[in-house]
């Protein structure tokens, strides 16, 4: 009988919850929940669903101490994901982290080095990216069918959150315990698929609005210009404030218009390049015809536990990583930029200028404090997949 590999979570919130019941509901049938570690009163919530041989502890780092683990799972708050990463992978244990790769780019940085000089598998949850859609759009992309890419407009503000969301534990929606809002946390997702798709911008400017609807210190709207090398501009929205909201990625190009939306990809492709029609109009007005496309899209994606599954694979089998965890930096070095811009009222390039955007991350949160009930409470994350 082939060996299971042994899984300590750290962290029984949603994300830690949603991880243990995918592998105790037989979904990812080659792991076991070994250990798991947290406060007292989410201990006790736990051993609701955790098996008796699951060992249960208080202290982070008693549990990579123990023996009892093959494989991390970090799914603490934000800030906590780069130190606990590092601990583990120094302990020479594999680690899966959930997204986002910590608060500050900084500390996203040393995670990385700790990941590539201990041989172990590293691995992020940036779930979207197994989306059928995705993996078409980024087809189509790199085969070169869009030609030159000009201009990206994503306006994601299908995130509408209530302030019971944020009162369900004391560090949501604080500098010092989350260390951002709408961007960090749930758009960290369009951020990773930004970069993912059209690589990094050089440089943004951001333009946040901080409590907007919500009692909270950090960003619950934002709005961004992000400008490439390569010439691709682009503008990103953000919401967690309205509903319904919208998910729609428009991507302007030399062949037409390719629009995503509702998981559907349309495609308004030209007879001919805009390029080529531009040198061969001589008539001051007109357009070159276009007939729209719809792209055929199949499959779906496991958003709950089908990267925690391609984990497990590529721990024991020695298979691709889908989502290395390295490449969980990218999403945060936009991010960082986006809120430094805003909080200087300037441009900030990326990679970020990490140094000032801890220090201006440090001000908020040294006068951070809760406006909400802090009772914690758990949701099933699966209601927040769209």
């Amino acid at each position: 009988m082939e060996s299971k590999l042994r899984i300590g979570i750290a962290g029984m919130g949603n994300a830690g919850t949603m991880h243990a019941k995918a592998v105790l509901g037989g979904s990812i049938s080659r792991a076991c929940i070994a250990a798991v570690c947290d406060g007292k009163s989410s201990l006790e919530r736990a051993r609701q669903f955790i098996p008796e041989s699951a060992r249960q502890f208080e202290s982070y780092d008693e549990m990579i101490a123990s023996g009892s683990c093959d494989a991390i799972v970090v799914a603490t708050p934000h800030m906590q994901h780069p130190e606990q990463s590092v601990k583990a992978l120094k302990a020479g244990l594999h680690v899966f982290c959930e997204k986002p790769s910590g608060v500050s780019a900084s500390a996203a940085r040393e995670m990385n080095k700790a990941a590539a000089a201990s041989g172990k598998v590293f691995a992020m949850d940036f779930s979207r990216r197994q989306e059928p859609y995705v993996i078409k759009l980024r087809e189509l992309i790199s085969s070169g069918e869009l030609g030159e890419i000009y201009r990206v407009n994503w306006i994601a503000t299908n995130w509408y959150r209530s302030d019971s969301y944020f009162a369900s534990a004391a560090w949501r929606g604080t500098w010092a315990g989350e260390g951002g809002g709408a961007l960090i946390n749930q758009c960290i997702h369009i951020l990773d698929l930004w970069q993912h798709l059209f690589g990094l911008p050089d440089r943004v400017r951001g333009f946040c609005r901080f409590g907007k609807k919500h009692s909270v210190e950090v960003e619950d709207e934002a709005t961004a210009f992000l400008e490439h090398g390569n010439g691709v501009t682009g503008v990103l929205s953000v919401s967690l404030c309205e509903s319904p909201g919208t998910d729609r990625l428009e991507i302007a190009c030399s062949r037409g218009k390719l629009v995503l939306e509702s998981k559907s990809l349309r495609f308004y492709k030209t007879e001919v390049s805009l390029e080529e029609f531009n040198r061969a109009n001589d008539k001051g007005f007109g357009e070159p015809p276009f007939q729209v496309c719809e792209i055929p899209v199949s499959g779906e994606a496991d958003l709950t536990s089908g990267l925690l599954k391609n984990f497990v694979d590529a721990v024991l089998d020695g298979s691709p990583v889908l989502v290395p965890g390295s490449e969980g930096l990218a999403s945060l070095e936009i991010e960082n930029a986006i809120l430094l811009s805003s909080w200087t009222d300037s441009w900030a390039g990326v990679p970020v200028d990490a140094e000032a955007f801890d220090r201006e991350l440090k001000k908020r949160a040294a006068a951070s404090k809760k406006t909400l009930s802090s009772t914690m409470k758990v949701f099933d994350l699966k209601d927040s997949f769209k």
